[in-house]
């Protein structure tokens, strides 16, 4: 009676250990998919920014009578940093995704 009382015992346990096993690493999983989200949308945040900035300077060579404003260094500089923010963007999607069909 007792062996068997203690079969169930450690049965029990046993699934007790595979439950927090797999809580512990859907949650590491789903912390990861959200330091990556939060990440991208910090990046958004930034392009939101230099667009902004573009805007201010396409107002500000307006006023000087200039025309060329894509010859212009610091609005090719910034859409170039735009450019690098998307391909960053783009690879944290990637990492998310690998992420996802890491828990399937």
């Amino acid at each position: 009676m007792i062996e068997k009382i203690r079969k169930s015992f450690n049965a029990g346990i046993e699934k007790v250990r595979w439950l927090a096993q797999f809580l512990a690493e859907r949650t590491k999983v789903e912390t990861s998919i959200f330091k990556l989200r939060y990440d991208s949308s910090m990046i958004e945040v930034k392009i939101g920014e230099l667009y902004r900035e573009i805007g201010k300077r396409v107002i500000d060579l307006k006023e000087k009578e200039e025309t060329e404003v894509f010859k212009d260094f610091i609005i090719q500089q910034t859409i170039d940093e735009i450019k690098s923010l998307r391909r960053e963007i783009e690879k944290y999607k990637s990492k998310e995704e690998e992420v996802n069909r890491g828990m399937q």
